[in-house]
């Protein structure tokens, strides 16, 4: 963050600040910022009040978050994650290169869509400060574009041969276009007479656009003139590199280039075209004459133009290698004129260096954002370039930017998915990053919870799965949602708040007879073999199933089960003893005599518990006058049912 150049930043007029700043790291590129020193106390009618410390978030790298950058974000993920596809299943054989170069022009193919969206968008506004906001961010696409297709020029397409005036050519036409004024001019009656005709022809023949300069100059009203008819035939003679190269050697080219340009001066020192300045002047270009480029800076515009433009005309075959050796000279004319270079011209200069690391490092600097080098050095990494500075890193460097690229990602509501897809790809530090990411990430809704814990599940990240559960789990119980509360601790297999959220279904059934979330209860399945106090939950819960169905022998012996098997907890035995009562005098005879003492044992030993309670805190735990009154129900229910047993059992023997 230091090395930006571009940070956008709001003064602080809090004099609790003026003892320095303390900072404290937020969620990914997140800082919250906050008084450096303890409160002052400040007195007020002979009293003191503290200065409450404000808490001041800040943020970087939100350009990313602009509507138009988020849709070039997630196109720009799509060809990102087809290139690492395509790239895995070539590793075992095949070379990967077309997939390369390929991708690189996807990227900028994205870059100059949404250029031209931006543009749309900063004409069609009034509002000034929505206008600056979408130039800033289209100057920023395009400067992308402009060093992008250069680098994909130098290191990523490299011709047989390292010849690249061609690419290099096409590299300007599209950065330095005039066709607007063109077709203004062609439209004219008299095209020779707009402003700007001889200086779109000059442009026109710099750029090697030598077509679209003959037609042009055959729209000058002296066009059939002897002079005209001569610069066109030089035009039409001109020897063209992509052309002469197909079944022609760089040798033959050679030779002919200096036969035609030879014939170019000829013409100069001849004073051929002593009576046409404009013409002259298109001569001096063929011939290469140093002097011509200087007088044409402005056509030019900037140093690279130029130094495309010279090497056409100067040194046709020369190699990418050599173009270093070539710039000193374009750089002195526009220093001369006083331009300033910028921080896009130090990047352009060490690109034509061969320095890729230090294109990334000036890049990083410049942009405000991690897009541009993270994808660039992706495919510089596959394409082998960045070997040699694999170990100034931790990681190598491509790993290094794409996790800070993710980083930014992630700190938003609506990328942060995105962002999980690079960490991906970044074998040594990316699962240990979304790790954290997922620990800290803030959970607003339960769909972004499911997504996260798709994410999870796909990555076998079991600990970070639970936290996500627990964490929604424990906004639902805070809300009183114990059935949703237990839905999700049940997914993270939580046994303590499992088995909390059971023991206030319990409790609820105790105070109001019923239970709730009856379809969550009635289907926990072998999800309530999670705690004690949820087997009991759902065994009970079946209980009243049988007996609602009239099946009172299997809920009797379920009831038996329960207390018999300690599963009930005894704060819930009276509950249960009460519940025996109707099968107590129920007409069949549910319990034998065994059962029956089961019974009576069960309230003996709960009678006695309250003794017990009574010693430990002195204060005794009295049954209601409501529960006296069951238990008295209970016992008579219990009298009854043992004397029936007794007979019944004593009839079988009998009998």
């Amino acid at each position: 963050m230091a090395e930006r150049e571009k940070v956008y930043c709001q003064t602080i007029y809090d004099p609790a600040c003026t003892a320095g700043l303390q900072s404290t790291w937020g969620f990914g590129n997140q800082l919250f910022v906050f008084p450096g020193r303890k409160p002052t106390l400040y007195p007020e009618n002979q009293l003191h009040c503290r200065r409450l410390q404000e808490i001041r978030e800040v943020r970087w790298d939100i350009d990313l978050y602009h509507p138009v950058m988020r849709k070039l974000v997630n196109e720009s993920h799509n060809i990102f994650v087809m290139l690492q596809k395509h790239a895995a299943e070539k590793a075992v054989g095949g070379s990967i290169h077309p997939l390369i170069l390929k991708s690189s022009r996807q990227y900028i193919a994205v870059l100059i869509a949404y250029s031209d969206e931006l543009k749309k968008l900063a004409d069609a506004t009034i509002d000034e400060d929505k206008k600056e906001n979408y130039l800033d961010l289209l100057r920023l696409l395009k400067m992308s574009e402009l060093i992008w297709s250069l680098c994909e020029i130098l290191f990523l397409d490299s011709p047989a041969g390292g010849l690249v005036i061609t690419q290099l050519l096409d590299w300007i036409r599209i950065h330095f276009t005039d066709e607007e004024t063109i077709l203004q001019i062609l439209q004219e009656d008299r095209p020779d007479s707009h402003q700007f005709y001889w200086d779109s022809v000059y442009r026109l023949v710099l750029q090697g656009q030598i077509d679209h300069a003959r037609r042009l100059l055959s729209k000058h009203t002296a066009a059939y003139s002897d002079n005209f008819q001569s610069i066109d035939d030089l035009l039409k003679r001109m020897p063209i590199f992509s052309q002469m190269s197909r079944g022609h050697s760089v040798a033959e080219f050679d030779m002919k280039w200096r036969h035609w340009q030879d014939d170019a001066q000829r013409r100069l020192e001849e004073q051929e075209f002593a009576s046409n300045k404009q013409l002259r002047t298109i001569c001096r270009i063929l011939a290469g004459e140093e002097a011509v480029f200087t007088e044409l800076q402005d056509i030019c515009g900037t140093w690279y133009h130029m130094l495309v433009s010279k090497m056409l005309y100067q040194h046709p075959t020369v190699k990418a290698i050599d173009l270093q050796y070539y710039v000193q000279s374009c750089l002195d004319v526009y220093r001369n004129s006083q331009q300033r270079l910028g921080e896009l011209d130090n990047i352009l200069l060490v690109a034509l260096e061969f320095d890729i690391h230090q294109v990334i490092k000036e890049s990083s600097s410049m942009f405000s954002n991690w897009w541009f080098v993270a994808h660039l050095t992706d495919l510089l990494q596959h394409c082998g370039q960045l070997e040699a500075h694999k170990l100034q890193y931790g990681s190598n460097l491509r790993e290094f930017l794409l996790l800070d690229y993710a980083s930014s990602l992630m700190s938003n509501k609506s990328l942060w998915v995105v962002g999980v897809s690079y960490l991906d790809h970044c074998p040594e530090f990316g699962r240990h990053y979304l790790e954290n990411f997922i620990e800290n990430m803030p959970i607003e809704t339960e769909r972004k919870a499911q997504k996260l814990l798709n994410i999870c599940k796909e990555r076998n990240m079991t600990e970070q799965a639970r936290s996500i559960c627990k964490v929604v789990g424990m906004r639902h119980l805070n809300n009183k949602r114990l059935g949703a509360a237990l839905t999700w601790f049940l997914r993270s297999k939580d046994v303590a708040f499992a088995t909390v959220i059971a023991e206030k279904f319990l409790l609820e059934y105790s105070e109001s007879g019923s239970f709730t979330n009856l379809d969550l209860i009635d289907n926990l399945g072998p999800s309530m073999l999670l705690s004690n106090r949820l087997t009991f939950l759902g065994k009970y819960r079946e209980f009243h199933k049988l007996y609602e169905d009239g099946d009172f022998f299997a809920a009797g012996s379920l009831l038996l089960s329960l207390l018999d098997s300690r599963l009930a907890p005894k704060e819930f035995w009276l509950t249960l003893l009460k519940d025996a009562i109707p099968l107590l005098e129920a007409r069949e005879l549910i319990f034998s005599s065994s059962d029956t003492y089961q019974l009576m044992h069960c309230l003996e030993e709960l009678t006695k518990e309250f003794d017990v309670m009574k010693q430990k805190d002195g204060k005794r735990r009295s049954f209601s006058e409501h529960e006296k009154e069951k238990l008295d129900l209970l016992k008579l229910g219990l009298t009854r049912n043992l004397s029936r047993a007794i007979v019944t059992e004593g009839s079988i023997k009998l009998s």
